[in-house]
């Protein structure tokens, strides 16, 4: 209980750091319009609003649209227009806009996520006398290759050997890894990897498949190269692509079969599961490939409460991973925060990150009615929110002193990120959003820049069979055209 004590006092504190990471990169097609409140904007007139309404209406008028949730508010959350605003609905990957609010406003956008390498003592002669301890702190973004620089800092630090086992350090989360309310048919892909205080590349170990002669076995490199990982089968080289990779439930033990067409190397990211476990096996390997020998085997368990820290990393910092969440609306990213927000109530759980988003919500006098949190990234079929929640909490987050950079983190509607292939005009440039998408669902929540009224924040969650139909997107588009040139 010290331990994560210690890690949530870091968290909290919100320490900041050279990040080792590029920012995220985005395109530069179109210069964006900022959205600002402009507070000397005019108000809707009545007559401006009744004509907005009707336009509104008009564009939103598909058979599945007339029975969609929609929450329109200007930038003091004041309502423009509202269908079924405060009925509970399935939000997809738009439940992000909540984990990432909360953890913008309770961590801090400057906060980076601690990854260590720690032992008992000082090492002397180059060898650390007993455990080395690979200690997280739950950054999403933590790679293979930010663990082989720890590596190699040791080595360069002049440790040679390590008397006893690796012992990945996870503590500060509690919970299952993979969550109880997905699809069990989601879980043998990589958006629906697990969640750990120590988890590597997103949950996830790569296969790279290098094609051979037709009519013989493709080469599996597994990469990064652990022992954590077992492969079994065979992927034949032939004319087309069609492959299945499987993975024992209890364990990392992956089983190929199908071809793969030749002249072209592939890779597909498959999740792991124990990735605590993982993470201390595949430092492992990479210390002993470096030269460093371990005497013991992997472990997990809890640091010493007063370690000698022989490497530090820190994630690039808060806002940046925000950012990336919302443009490629990344499920380990989301899962990872609800669990990070949950430290700052003394443990990672789901419990109790949902409990500090409450807080956020209660805190900006946001509704919460029918209000249902079953995963931070709203993978979950069963996640629950109403479209005015979604607005409000954009409206009020906006207003915050973390407002600017939560307004940046949404991606241009029609220019980059999950909302590229949305086709606007007024609105391109105007309109940053969040999508969201699983069966049934077509949902956007975000902001509207408007031409003499300042900023609006929308949300629209479509919940329904022939949610994915084109007119339905179509009228979504037009919706938020008609908000720009308002």
């Amino acid at each position: 209980m010290k331990r994560r004590l210690r890690i949530a006092a870091a968290l909290a504190l919100a320490v900041v750091s050279a990040c080792s990471r590029p920012a995220v990169k985005r395109p530069a097609e179109t210069a964006p319009t900022p959205i600002a409140a402009a507070p000397s904007a005019p108000s809707w007139t009545a007559a401006e609003l009744r004509t907005l309404q009707s336009q509104l209406r008009g564009a939103l008028g598909a058979s599945a649209l007339a029975t969609s949730g929609v929450a329109i508010v200007d930038a003091n959350g004041r309502p423009l227009f509202e269908r079924r605003a405060a009925t509970p609905m399935t939000p997809a990957s738009t439940f992000k806009v909540l984990v990432g609010a909360t953890a913008l406003a309770t961590l801090g956008p400057s906060f980076r996520f601690p990854t260590t390498f720690e032992a008992g003592a000082d090492p002397q002669d180059g060898a650390i006398p007993g455990d080395l301890y690979l200690v997280g702190s739950g950054d999403p973004a933590l790679t293979r290759d930010d663990l082989l620089a720890g590596v190699g800092a040791l080595f360069h630090a002049g440790v040679r050997e390590v008397h006893g086992a690796i012992v990945a350090d996870a503590s500060v989360f509690a919970g299952p890894e993979v969550n109880r309310g997905w699809d069990p048919d989601d879980l043998q892909y990589g958006f629906a990897a697990g969640t750990s205080a120590l988890s590597l590349d997103q949950g996830t170990v790569e296969f790279h498949l290098v094609p051979s002669s037709v009519g013989a076995p493709a080469h599996i490199i597994t990469r990064p190269p652990t022992t954590m990982v077992r492969t079994s089968g065979a992927v034949i080289t032939s004319y087309t692509t069609l492959l299945s990779i499987e993975r024992d439930p209890a364990r990392n033990d992956f089983t190929f079969s199908g071809r793969i067409a030749a002249g072209a190397e592939q890779s597909f990211w498959r999740p792991v599961t124990q990735l605590a476990l993982y993470a201390a096996g595949t430092a492992r390997t990479m210390l002993r490939a470096r030269g460093i020998q371990v005497d013991g085997g992997i472990g997990t368990g809890i640091a010493p409460l007063a370690p000698f820290v022989v490497w530090r990393h820190r994630s690039p910092p808060l806002s940046e991973i925000v950012q990336q969440m919302f443009l490629e609306s990344n499920n380990h990213f989301a899962e990872q925060l609800l669990r990070a927000v949950g430290v700052t109530r003394g443990l990672g759980t789901g419990a109790n990150g949902e409990a500090v988003e409450r807080a956020v919500l209660a805190r900006d006098g946001v509704p919460a009615e029918g209000l249902r949190v079953v995963d931070g990234s709203g993978l979950a079929p069963g996640d629950r929110i109403a479209p005015l929640t979604l607005a409000l909490l954009l409206s009020r987050t906006a207003a915050e002193p973390v407002g600017r950079v939560f307004i940046a983190a949404f991606p241009r509607v029609g220019i980059e990120g999950t909302v590229k292939w949305r086709r606007l005009t007024d609105g391109r440039g105007r309109v940053r959003a969040k999508s969201g998408h699983i069966e049934n669902v077509n949902a956007l929540a975000g902001f509207v820049q408007t031409r003499r009224h300042g900023r609006v924040a929308f949300a629209i969650l479509v919940n329904d069979p022939r949610a994915d139909d084109g007119i339905v997107d179509q009228g979504i588009n037009n919706a938020l055209d008609t908000l720009a040139r308002s």
